[in-house]
């Protein structure tokens, strides 16, 4: 192994904690040592640092012959580890009111000022939901969407497009049944990206969680006719408790959830709540948004 390598893969090390012996001792392997010095860095405040030194790492073994297959092996695996704890972290932005922005759902109202008004609102999750647009305008406003749920310190949802999820660093990726797979899906995302899929019920919950996403969404919960949904059958609020109780994951409860519903929703269990002609079709979309979040507030503290 090259100096280099072996540079890269002490600091490396270093990010590792020291709980996760097995990681350590593989890292010792290559290196020839089982002494590798304890963990000194803050794991939590460095882990996209942590993932570039994994990715240069693998990058230097193909660039060589590519037949150092023991270490490709082993830094893949601390890679995937890394990745997993970043993806913990974005999960926990999936809560509270979230909101699809569709440019054909708006009610006339400029995607990019929907979302600000719906952000002033205390909506946590945007995704931007785009059948209309060709890609370059869809790239453009994802842009620009991102740039806003940054500044408040929202999560962003790129609906279906892997491929500009990955360009605008999307914190989810969100796909339904019919939509790329989860795992090829996987393989274009950066590492750190999370993935959000649809589902009818428990039976495609549990087949979703198999394939590694990061949230489910659930529904429809009640008869809805957005985004072309009318044919789903209302699975009703005890269908969120259900898959609850099976999952570690956050639950996003979607389809035909009004204001005079939603305290049924958060009740039965969910961790985020999924709104769109509510907010976006109402006249005043940040009053609209505010009276939703001040209702998930008073419930979530009750």
């Amino acid at each position: 192994m090259s100096e280099l390598l072996v540079s890269i893969c002490r600091e490396i090390s270093d990010f590792i904690p020291d709980t996760e012996k097995d990681l350590k001792t593989e890292l010792g392997s290559i290196l020839g040592t089982n002494n590798l010095s304890k963990s000194s860095t803050s794991v939590a405040k460095k882990l996209e640092k942590a993932l570039n030194l994994c990715a240069a790492v693998l990058t230097i073994i193909e660039m060589d012959d590519g037949s150092n297959e023991k270490t490709k092996e082993i830094i893949s695996k601390i890679e995937n580890y890394f990745s997993l704890q970043v993806r913990l972290t974005i999960r926990n932005k999936m809560e509270g009111i979230y909101i699809i922005v569709d440019p054909e759902a708006t009610n006339k109202v400029d995607v990019y000022d929907m979302t600000k008004s719906s952000l002033e609102g205390g909506v946590k999750v945007v995704q931007y939901r785009d059948k209309l647009n060709d890609r370059a305008p869809f790239l453009e406003n994802c842009y620009k969407i991102k740039e806003l749920c940054d500044q408040y310190n929202a999560a962003f949802v790129v609906n279906d497009a892997v491929d500009i999820a990955k360009l605008t660093e999307a914190d989810f990726l969100h796909v339904g049944q019919s939509d790329m797979p989860v795992e090829e899906a996987r393989r274009i995302l950066k590492p750190s990206q999370c993935i959000g899929r649809s589902n009818g019920g428990v039976l495609e919950s549990t087949e979703s969680e198999e394939f590694g996403v990061d949230y489910l969404a659930v529904g429809a919960i009640y008869a809805t006719s957005t985004m072309g949904k009318s044919a789903r059958n209302p699975l009703g609020p005890s269908m969120i408790t259900k898959v609850k109780s099976q999952t570690g994951l956050p639950i996003v409860a979607i389809g035909g959830i009004t204001i005079e519903n939603l305290p049924d929703v958060i009740q039965a269990g969910a961790d985020s709540v999924c709104m769109v002609s509510a907010i976006t079709m109402s006249e005043d979309p940040e009053a609209s948004a505010r009276k939703l979040v001040n209702i998930w507030d008073t419930f979530k503290q009750n």
